[in-house]
């Protein structure tokens, strides 16, 4: 059997890790400052860096001028031993023959003859004509030089012009600088990481006092709402989705309170009579009474049990965990309603003409779907006097339901809260028609699931063709044919 070796976390986690934590105001602060001193840091460094380019670039363009002065006088044949100053001291210019010694220098301390300075021999890059930074001269006085050469002729033997200018002053600017940078960039970083830490609370601080009042609020005062910042803005849209969803759980809780209420109201009733009855047949014993006494609680039973599997099937229906996975086939639903119009027929007397019942084919759940039309036709059974119409067809990629009935009908203000749980709206809809109050809510559940509509509407007068009652519509997407 193979051993599960553990996950190694990456090593670029290690930040994540570092910060978990710690509260969102110092992660804002640590990441913001954070790149703030990264900012800063490359700001200086570039800075820095340009800033000695450009200096380095202004000695060079003064070492090409004095060589190009130098090279003038050689070619005028005026070099002397002491060549010309141009009255600044920050550059130096020897001449050196063959063996490195000075022919002629700008220093009145250098002597024609003497060793240069410069070093002997000078490095190629140098002799190349790059402009080059050697360190530690001792010339002037003394230091690092941005030093030039350029070979040339006197009098027909080989020499060579060398400039170099000192940067001891470039240097000094750079430290200063640098100096400065050290001293302002921790100053500046703590300053950014003060500002920013009040800044963070200041915006935070409306968010705590929405989480310490949404902590306040239990189960039992979900009608209290969160108080919302004067600003217009994001946070002030957080609590207005806050209490939104409050007043979304409020009236949840309100319909599940109602709900568990009904509930109990209506299996209290069943079981009562069953109690009754059966409290009566076993202090009383009576065999010309006991067979209508048995038939009248094998009703309850079976009316307990309905009620029963109408609060399961609502149940199921709002399970989430269908709801994220529902299972669906391509059923014909024409198969369906026939077979629960032939189950009908078996149960009343009440006449069933399902001749307008034509092919449709929907995607979903069969046996939910199943109980749609059960839960209709019950319906329509329990209201209807002496007809019940079915009409099934598909048109325009919709698939159409109607189940209608010739009884007393909906009135037009109540035709919504049909589909609610236990809604009885009169005498001809009670309880003693047989039904529970969950039947067209079950349905409504289903086809919602199902990416349908249901609704009740009045059926046309029996002069018009209808049957004059209720007439409750299902529309359902039809099944996409194979591709």
């Amino acid at each position: 059997m193979s051993r599960r070796l553990p996950l190694r976390r990456p090593a670029f986690d290690w930040p994540r890790r570092l910060t978990r934590k710690l509260s969102l105001r110092a992660r804002v602060t640590l990441w913001a400052t954070v790149a703030v001193v990264i900012a800063m840091v490359a700001a200086g460094l570039g800075l820095l860096v340009g800033l000695q380019h450009s200096m380095w670039r202004d000695r060079d363009s003064t070492g090409r001028q004095r060589l190009s002065d130098v090279t003038s006088l050689v070619r005028q044949d005026r070099l002397g031993s002491l060549i010309p100053s141009t009255g600044g001291d920050a550059d130096v210019v020897e001449v050196l023959d063959a063996h490195g010694k000075v022919r002629a220098s700008s220093d009145y301390d250098t002597r024609p003859g003497s060793p240069s300075g410069f070093p002997n021999p000078l490095p190629s890059r140098v002799l190349e004509g790059h402009p080059t930074t050697l360190r530690g001269l001792g010339i002037a006085d003394g230091g690092d030089f941005r030093v030039l050469a350029r070979p040339i002729h006197i009098d027909g033997r080989p020499a060579t012009i060398v400039v170099g200018v000192s940067l001891t002053q470039a240097e000094h600017t750079l430290s200063s600088l640098t100096t400065g940078l050290a001293t302002g960039v921790p100053a500046l970083t703590a300053l950014v990481a003060w500002t920013i830490w009040l800044t963070a609370g200041r915006t935070l601080r409306p968010v705590e006092t929405l989480r310490r009042q949404a902590a306040d609020i239990t189960a039992t005062d979900l009608h209290r709402r969160l108080d919302l910042p004067a600003r217009q803005d994001e946070i002030h849209a957080l609590g207005i989705t806050l209490n939104d969803m409050l007043a979304r759980l409020d009236d949840a809780s309100a319909a599940q309170r109602r709900f568990v209420a009904d509930a109990a109201h209506e299996l209290r009733s069943p079981l009562a009579a069953l109690r009754a009855q059966l409290e009566v047949m076993s202090r009383y014993p009576d065999p010309d009474r006991d067979p209508h006494m048995a038939a009248a609680l094998l009703e309850d039973t079976v009316r307990l049990h309905d009620l029963v599997e109408g609060l399961l099937t609502l149940a199921r229906s709002e399970d989430p965990a269908r709801s994220r996975s529902p299972v669906t086939h391509v059923i014909d639903l024409d198969e369906v309603v026939l077979a629960e119009v032939r189950a009908q027929r078996s149960l009343t007397q009440v006449d069933i003409d399902a001749r307008r019942v034509s092919g449709g084919r929907v995607r979903g759940d069969a046996e939910a779907l199943r109980s749609v039309v059960r839960n209709l036709l019950d319906n329509a059974r329990r209201h209807a006097h002496q007809r019940i119409r079915v009409a099934l067809g598909e048109r325009g990629g919709t698939v159409e339901l109607t189940v209608s009935d010739d009884g007393s009908g909906i009135p037009a203000a109540d035709r919504p809260r049909v589909f609610e749980r236990f809604t009885r709206l009169d005498e001809a809809r009670s309880r003693e028609a047989g039904g529970s109050g969950l039947g067209l809510a079950i349905v409504s559940k289903v086809v919602t699931a199902h990416g349908g509509t249901v609704h009740a509407d009045q059926d046309p007068a029996p002069d018009d063709g209808g049957l004059g009652g209720a007439r409750l519509v299902v529309r359902l997407p039809a099944a996409s044919p194979p591709g």
